[in-house]
């Protein structure tokens, strides 16, 4: 049907595949990637499971200069960047013998990287990095800002987690492979 949206689709969607030869089209109606399954990697030597990642943004911020006269037009004008980029990690705090992999303070060396499953995420203190991640987030320049222990209430049963504020100066998205 030539001239509606299902028929632009179904004519475009042979020229929309990706190298692989999955559909794009379909992966994204029918495949969309989960946002429950993750795992943290630091230095890469740790495997760090979550609880939740805030959203992370980055946004940069602009000077409006308005032209003189009786011209109305707005210039956008680019700022300094004012205050880091950051986004915050909640994990449940074991009781692992290994020292914490995100202490308050700590500059990473190498970019910390978010792993996101389908199934699921790999955890703890591995040698290799784990397996068929649906997408994945590079953070570069990295530094753990500030930290925040949950609340405890004995007249309450839960656990306890600490969130992590962490700077970052760069964030790259790779889709899957």
């Amino acid at each position: 049907m030539p001239g509606t949206y299902k028929g632009i689709i179904d004519t475009v969607a042979p020229a929309v595949m990706s190298e692989g030869g999955a559909n794009v089209k379909n992966d994204a109606l029918h495949n969309p990637v989960t946002a429950f399954n993750f795992v943290l990697e630091v230095e890469a030597i740790y495997y760090v499971p979550l609880k939740s990642v805030k959203a992370f943004t980055k946004e940069n911020e602009y000077e409006y200069i308005r032209e003189g006269g009786v011209n109305d037009y707005v210039h956008l004008k680019r700022k300094p960047i004012s205050k880091p980029f950051t986004f915050q990690v909640e994990r449940y705090v074991g009781t692992d013998t290994v020292n914490d992999p995100l202490a308050n303070g700590t500059e990473f060396i190498l970019p910390l990287v978010l792993y996101i499953y389908k199934h699921k995420a790999k955890q703890g203190y591995a040698s290799s990095a784990p397996s068929d991640p649906s997408r994945i987030y590079i953070f570069t320049g990295c530094t753990v800002i500030s930290k925040e222990y949950g609340a405890l209430d004995a007249e309450r049963s839960g656990l306890l987690t600490e969130t992590s504020t962490i700077a970052y100066r760069e964030l790259i998205v790779v889709p899957k492979l």
